[in-house]
């Protein structure tokens, strides 16, 4: 199996740097631009399966992307979305400035909270990073002991914290990987495959399939 771990493409509240989390915002037209543009760059990768995030901007970015997939197209193929996707939650923190700058919340306590896994301090009617990790590795194993998928190119359209997530499953030591808080630009993806014993093997992360000048971090 060959996986493509991509990252949802811009939205408004990516430009403003406002915190997403589990409030489903659509892509703006800019964001319709890059995925569609990342769609063209992956024509040619023969993507047999796609899996989303349910929140829209994800469903509109891997839409984007396969419909410009003459494998996936001709396929007949359709998206699959899963809840072990979504992005984390970060309750009443969601819609406020996350902004350096402007942050309309406490720096320290955002900081402990995303990058510290030993912490207690949780936001009212956030999820915590741990359950994030356990629902993305769960969708990750699954995937790679289907017997159906395993010869399949498959397409993963998700989030930046859950895909930051997913792919700590290559790191050992895990609160060290978490003090770093960089995820994937928009539409930007980890690249992953599996060897002959069955294990996922990462291979490239921070792949770009559209121009460069065009990538923003719209993170911090």
């Amino acid at each position: 199996m060959k996986l493509y771990i991509m990252r949802h493409s811009e939205t408004d509240w990516n430009r403003q740097h406002r915190i997403q989390g589990r409030t489903d915002v659509h892509l703006n037209i800019n964001g319709m631009k890059i995925a569609a543009m990342a769609g063209d760059g992956m024509k040619n990768v023969p993507i047999d399966v796609c899996f989303s995030s349910p929140l829209m901007r994800a469903q509109e970015t891997a839409a984007l992307v396969v419909s410009r997939n003459p494998r996936f197209v001709e396929s007949g193929s359709r998206i699959a979305l899963d809840e072990r996707l979504l992005e984390i939650g970060f309750g009443i923190w969601e819609g406020r400035d996350g902004s350096d700058r402007t942050m309309g919340i406490d720096r320290a306590e955002f900081d402990e909270f995303f990058t510290n896994l030993d912490s207690t301090f949780c936001p009212e009617g956030a999820e915590r990073p741990i359950e994030v990790i356990r629902r993305s590795q769960d969708f990750l194993n699954e995937i790679i002991s289907r017997e159906d998928l395993k010869d399949k190119s498959v397409l993963v359209v998700s989030h930046g914290f859950t895909i930051r997530c997913m792919l700590s499953r290559f790191h050992k030591d895990l609160k060290e990987y978490f003090r770093k808080s960089d995820v994937l630009y928009n539409c930007q993806v980890a690249l992953a495959e599996t060897n002959e014993a069955g294990e996922l093997i990462l291979q490239e992360t921070g792949k770009l399939y559209y121009d460069r000048e065009h990538a923003r971090n719209y993170y911090r």
